[in-house]
């Protein structure tokens, strides 16, 4: 069975993360807490997408290597990875829940077409490549709300020649009956030196 990694697609459907058996997954030292529970997951790498017909785009954070080599979609070779990828999970005694994904001055893969499948962009076309960083926040009130932040950024080479700046926000709330309300969302990707 593959293993799913953490993915975060702009659309904020999110899937579930799974980590590799070599990966550490520590709790905090107790602080004072009020009996909140703190985890630190390590993650070797994110994915997002956005299936919006007028963007269609997967991004890679943190993956070194090229999707073929992965073990988990039929490759032999090692899984390469940068970044720091780290997951901060954050539980009150309430039920309210608070999730941060980070990593800085990792690799970049920009491809055409949108997946939450890492193996499948073995057959996407590349359009550039860089480094950036992400940071993703849930949180969920005890009261079944839950708002959702994304920013990630970073400067690519792109293959068709020259360079851009990409840069991607969302900001949305879903209140407790799920309606969804969306703050801001979104996608640049800008030429440098033009």
């Amino acid at each position: 069975m593959r293993r799913a990694y953490l993915v975060l697609p702009l659309a904020f459907a999110i899937l579930p993360a799974c980590q590799a058996a070599d990966d550490p997954v520590s709790p905090t030292p107790p602080a004072p807490s009020l009996g909140a529970t703190n985890v630190k997951i390590v993650q070797p790498f994110f994915l997002i997408f956005d299936e919006d017909p007028a963007r269609n785009y997967t991004a890679t954070f943190g993956l070194v290597s090229p999707p073929g080599d992965l073990s988990d979609c039929g490759g032999s070779g090692p899984m390469v990875t940068d970044g720091g990828g780290i997951t901060r999970v954050l539980i009150t005694p309430s039920g309210a829940f608070h999730i941060r994904d980070q990593l800085s001055q990792a690799t970049i893969v920009f491809y055409e077409g949108a997946t939450g499948d890492v193996c499948e962009l073995s057959s996407h076309p590349i359009l550039g490549t860089g480094t950036g960083k992400m940071h993703f926040t849930t949180k969920e009130k005890a009261n079944g709300s839950l708002s959702v932040q994304a920013n990630f950024g970073g400067i690519l080479d792109l293959v068709a020649g020259g360079r851009a700046h990409m840069l991607g926000v969302g900001n949305i709330f879903f209140d407790a009956a799920r309606n969804l309300t969306i703050h801001e969302d979104h996608f640049t990707l800008k030429p440098i030196g033009h």
